[in-house]
């Protein structure tokens, strides 16, 4: 059975069983990075330590299985991380049967700007989030009590920020997909900017995983330059729907 663009039309079962294969096969290529890191976690967990560089002395474990359970949580973040342009990928085939061929281009090409914004993100807190917070914390603390962190809540703090910074980066690209399909539009993002700020605050006051003003900003003012950027390629998106008519 073909569907008006000539491809073999899928029945809901075949669908079902399309997706468990790409989900099984994701998740077989996330479990051999998840190993493959583990195998190299100390070298990881070095790298995760650098932001602390000048802030924390040293670091302790409270608990036997800390050490491993940390390892076990940086493993898995990177990963995902290591896994992510091919899990994009086979959502991406997934998901093309479905789209009409002069359209198919563009899905990847938003799961590439998807992954490479994460990455964005990612450095982001990695290079100026964390270390600020990190030491803004520390810096706070000092004179009422002796700075004594353990390496499980440091690296729980750490990849919190990564993931973070990982997730809000992705806003560009919602707007974008939301302009792409016809649900919202650059004249409805640009009428009401001030609300979608006033969310932004409250959203990065939410998941910033500590609660004073100045780590809300690290969050929210890259929002706010995302939210712009995600303006103009709503605008862009437009023109080019309008001139392909």
């Amino acid at each position: 059975m073909k569907d008006i663009y000539g491809a073999n039309k899928m029945t809901i079962i075949e669908h079902l069983e399309e997706l468990r294969k790409r989900i099984i096969i994701s998740l077989i290529f996330f479990a051999a990075a998840v190993v493959f890191s583990f195998i190299f976690a100390d070298k990881i967990s070095d790298i995760l330590r650098l932001p602390a560089l000048g802030i924390v002395e040293n670091f302790v474990f409270v608990a036997p299985t800390e050490v491993f359970t940390a390892y076990m949580r940086i493993s898995i973040l990177s990963g995902f991380v290591i896994s992510l342009p091919f899990i994009l990928y086979q959502l991406g085939m997934f998901l093309t049967p479905a789209i009409p061929p002069d359209k198919r281009n563009s899905v990847f090409t938003w799961l590439v700007m998807s992954f490479l914004l994460s990455i964005a993100g990612i450095m982001f807190s990695y290079f100026l989030a964390l270390p600020f917070a990190l030491k803004f914390l520390v810096d706070f603390a000092k004179g009422a009590a002796f700075p004594m962190i353990s390496i499980g809540r440091y690296f729980s703090f750490a990849t919190a920020f990564l993931l973070i910074g990982a997730g809000v980066f992705q806003i560009p690209v919602i707007m974008g997909l939301l302009s792409s399909i016809g649900i919202l539009n650059a004249h409805f993002f640009s009428k009401n900017r001030k609300y979608a700020i006033a969310a932004i605050s409250i959203i990065s006051a939410i998941i910033t995983p500590t609660q004073d003003v100045f780590n809300m900003l690290i969050f929210a003012v890259p929002m706010w330059a995302l939210y712009e950027v995600g303006i103009l390629i709503s605008r862009i998106i437009e023109k080019k729907s309008l001139a392909a008519r």
